[in-house]
Order: C-alpha cells, then sequence, then structure tokens
C-alpha cells in the first residue's frame, strides 16, 4: 500500500512536467501562426528573402567569434562565481564537521582543492581568451 502512494507522488512531478513541456512546446506553433495562408487567396512568399519583407536580426551586439566567446564567458561567470563561493565554504562546512577523523578530513582538503583548482580555471578563463584572441590578432 505505501509503495503505491509513493510511486503516485513521485510520478505526479513527471506527469506535470511533461504536460508543462507539451505546452510550452505546442505554443510557438500558435503564436506563431499566420493569418491568411495558401487556402485564402493570398500569393505565398516563403522564406526570409528580401521579398517576404521580414528581416532575421542578430540579437547579439558581438559580430566576431572572440566577441561571442566573451558573451558566453561573462554568462558562465555569473553562475559560477557564486558556485565557486558555495563550494570553498561547503568545504569549510567539511572541515568544521570532520572533528579530527582523517578520512573526513581529507575529503574536506579535496573539496577546498577542486574548488580553488575550479576557481582559479574559471576565473582564468578571461585571461585565456586574451592570449587566444591577442594570437588571432597577430596573424591578421
Amino acid at each position: 500500500m505505501k509503495l503505491s502512494l509513493v510511486t503516485s507522488w513521485v510520478s505526479m512531478p513527471l506527469v506535470a512536467c511533461i504536460l508543462l513541456g507539451l505546452c510550452f512546446i505546442s505554443t510557438p506553433s500558435v503564436v506563431m501562426a499566420q493569418e491568411g495562408g495558401l487556402g485564402s487567396g493570398s500569393s505565398y512568399e516563403g522564406g526570409l528573402g528580401p521579398s517576404s519583407g521580414s528581416r532575421l536580426e542578430n540579437p547579439l551586439e558581438s559580430d566576431n567569434l572572440m566577441g561571442l566567446l566573451q558573451e558566453i564567458l561573462d554568462v558562465i561567470m555569473v553562475f559560477a562565481v557564486p558556485l565557486i563561493v558555495f563550494m570553498i565554504i561547503y568545504s569549510g562546512f567539511l572541515y568544521v564537521t570532520a572533528r579530527g577523523n582523517e578520512s573526513q578530513v581529507t575529503n574536506a582538503s579535496k573539496a577546498l582543492l577542486y574548488a580553488v583548482i575550479g576557481g582559479v580555471i574559471i576565473l582564468g578563463a578571461n585571461i585565456i581568451l586574451a592570449v587566444i584572441s591577442g594570437t588571432v590578432d597577430a596573424f591578421r
């Protein structure tokens, strides 16, 4: 009896997520529908060419690869910096709760080491991008 109750609670969020996903998938087809169509007597001009009167705008501010990489790196930084801080605080929590137990102290040391290495890589990515950009500019 308890197992069926647990599985019904587990499956309800899954069903809700699937239904919500289907709503999001089907919404653009309803929203992007055009008035008229092939059967309404109007001529059909397909595509995004100059005859259709619509243009595809660039949503990014950069026009080159290095600018695109910088924008991607900026977005990653927004999420990575708080994660790095959290992982350093978490490793400190592991040290405090270890209470001298060697295996737990070793795990806390590894967690701190991995957090610092990850932080150096993420924060050093701007320097790496500047070096790559300088190298590419030197070949132009």
